[in-house]
């Protein structure tokens, strides 16, 4: 990284905030920018301090997390918006990705996850609890989230390489397992993702499980 990753926390409890910049404290990389707390000040902070990554509450008052997530994707494309949240409910997991949220961590998560989480998000990846994304992954696929879209064919390759983008691995790990470079398991991402007629990681995971090319998840992602 050329320069710290500003991110700007916003909980309506003051505990929180002071924990997760405890947390933050003394990993090289990262920058806490500003504090909010509630919906309305984030938006406000995020315009005028322009941070890399933006990590709401869902439950905050004035303007909830989810409401300031849809407001900021829209006003800042280019903000990454997290979620960190105690709902480990599969809805509101649905409604953050629908509002634009690229990440979702329970607030019981270890600093080592809370590091992985903004590191995943800064190279462009998701960043989703794992219990809850097995959860919404299932039911997604079991109600038909994958549509009738024709798909192209998929590499044997292409096919191991999605399995595990449905177990929640990330290029990095992906890589790892299969004995290739970062680069080559993102390449490798983005034409599954292709493929699939995706949008994204998420959506590419779901369609290949309701289209029966990987396995439903049976517990938890890594």
């Amino acid at each position: 990284m050329n320069r710290p990753l500003r991110v700007l926390l916003a909980d309506d409890h003051e505990v929180t905030r002071t924990g997760f910049i405890s947390m933050l404290c003394g990993i090289e990389g990262f920058e806490v920018v500003g504090q909010a707390r509630d919906g309305q000040e984030a938006l406000d902070l995020c315009q005028q301090l322009q941070p890399d990554i933006a990590i709401l509450d869902i439950r905050m008052p004035v303007l909830n997390g989810l409401g300031a997530a849809r407001i900021l994707k829209q006003r800042q494309p280019q903000l990454k918006v997290m979620i960190f949240t105690m709902d480990d409910s599969p809805d509101h997991l649905e409604a953050a990705i629908g509002a634009g949220a690229v990440g979702y961590l329970l607030k019981d998560a270890s600093r080592a996850e809370l590091i992985d989480a903004l590191r995943r998000v800064a190279q462009g990846e998701e960043a989703l609890n794992s219990s809850v994304s097995a959860r919404l992954l299932r039911r997604m696929a079991e109600r038909g989230a994958g549509g009738t879209t024709q798909v192209q064919a998929l590499t044997a390759r292409e096919r191991q390489v999605l399995g595990l983008v449905a177990s929640g691995f990330s290029n990095r790990e992906i890589g790892e397992k299969l004995g290739i470079a970062p680069g080559t398991a993102k390449a490798h991402v983005e034409r599954v993702i292709g493929k699939l007629g995706a949008a994204d990681r998420t959506q590419a995971a779901v369609r290949g499980v309701a289209l029966g090319l990987v396995a439903q998840p049976t517990g938890q992602w890594p």
